[in-house]
């Protein structure tokens, strides 16, 4: 038989919203995992640990960064995309030179020099 609590993890730190553009988080990155309502992330901060919702611009970012380097993490306000979409955007900043993972390019980041490939004419 199942039970019908309803169980909360505690001494998980705090949750932050991002709400006002110019917040900012300092600290540790700890990585990202599932939240109840999307993928969240971690990071320590000196007032302790802190949960964020990663929106898909900033996990876009932090999926680079090595879990452990030590972040800065900026919300800079909703923007318009190309395609008409409002999305919340974000500034990482990150100290240090080992701190990036080494991520192939998607073909879609690929640098080009505006010549197309020698196969196609």
């Amino acid at each position: 038989m199942a039970s019908l609590r309803r169980w909360r993890q505690i001494g998980q730190g705090q949750f932050h919203k991002w709400e006002d553009p110019g917040d900012e988080l300092e600290g540790r990155w700890h990585g990202p995992h599932d939240g109840r309502y999307g993928p969240l992330g971690t990071v320590e901060t000196a007032g302790g640990l802190v949960t964020f919702p990663l929106h898909a611009a900033l996990l876009e970012r932090l999926r680079r960064v090595r879990e452990g380097a030590e972040v800065l993490i900026r919300y800079t306000g909703k923007q318009t995309s190309k395609a008409g979409r409002v999305f919340k955007a974000f500034e990482v900043f990150v100290a240090g030179d080992d701190a990036m993972l080494q991520v192939p390019f998607s073909p879609l980041e690929v640098p080009t020099d505006g010549e197309g490939s020698d196969d196609h004419p």
